[in-house]
């Protein structure tokens, strides 16, 4: 059973929690915990969104071959192609998935997946205690991402990896908030702290475009109405999914980064 092999895996923390929540160790304070996991069942996409988190083979197939977006970038998995195999490393904002055995996931909302309910502005884990961190379209929705970012540097060993990837010409999308987006320079000023060794478009511009033409016909449909739109939006996704297939080839272009959807970065605490 992977969840019982990992409980002897965590890394070390530096705080007590403050419950443990059906066998997961709680490291957010009860009331902040209680706003949270509320927020993300608010709207309908969010909750839509949060129940189909419940199925998880369900949800990654929507997630790659239905939603807006094809990845075409490397994949958090090749975080361990830097890292041995024994090697800890947390998966933060892991959702539902579980990325392998060696990796500890931490999220807010109590899924079953989750080993770990931690707010990643304020890890509970002692500095320099984990190899690999992986920060999964998951930065755009947090309040003070230079916070985190600070917050995963400090927990990682030197020479320690780190795999993020977040969004650039892409809609807002709550989930339960959404407050940022990067370019490639913005990026790297984001992670001045750190070795980058990889900074390349992981989502396209196609998708970009479909993304952006998504919500316009959605919102052009709906009369005003938010629920209408909701569901259009649904609609438009599956109906224009197959033309994502085309940033095969447009993504390969020098100038893609200019309105790629999103980045994914491979980056290193400490000298190359």
């Amino acid at each position: 059973d992977i969840k019982l092999k990992m409980k002897d895996r965590f890394p070390r923390f530096k705080v007590e929690p403050t419950q443990v929540i059906d066998g997961k160790k709680l490291f957010i304070p009860k009331d902040k915990f209680v706003g949270l996991t509320q927020d993300l069942n608010s709207g309908f996409l969010n909750r839509f969104k949060t129940y189909l988190k419940k199925f998880p083979g369900l949800y990654s197939f929507i997630f790659y071959f239905v939603a807006p977006a094809i990845f075409l970038g490397c994949e958090p998995k090749s975080i361990f192609s830097f890292l041995g195999k024994d090697s800890l490393v947390i998966d933060l904002g892991s959702g539902n998935r579980r990325l392998g055995k060696n990796i500890v996931n931490v999220d807010i909302y109590p899924w079953l997946e989750v080993d770990i309910l931690a707010d990643a502005h304020d890890l509970p884990f002692e500095d320099g205690s984990i190899d690999g961190v992986v920060f999964s379209w998951a930065i755009e929705h947090m309040a003070d991402p230079i916070r985190v970012i600070s917050e995963i540097h400090r927990v990682l060993k030197k020479g320690g990896y780190f795999y993020l990837s977040t969004n650039f010409v892409t809609p807002y999308h709550p989930s339960p908030k959404d407050y940022y987006r990067w370019t490639a320079d913005g990026l790297k000023m984001l992670l001045k702290d750190f070795n980058i060794i990889k900074l390349k478009p992981h989502v396209g511009p196609t998708c970009a475009l479909l993304s952006v033409l998504q919500e316009w016909l959605s919102l052009a449909l709906s009369f005003n109405i938010k629920m209408v739109k909701d569901l259009l939006w649904i609609f438009f996704v599956i109906v224009t999914s197959p033309l994502k297939l085309l940033d095969l080839i447009f993504i390969r272009y020098s100038s893609a980064d200019v309105i790629a959807a999103g980045f994914y970065v491979m980056a290193r605490k400490g000298h190359p």
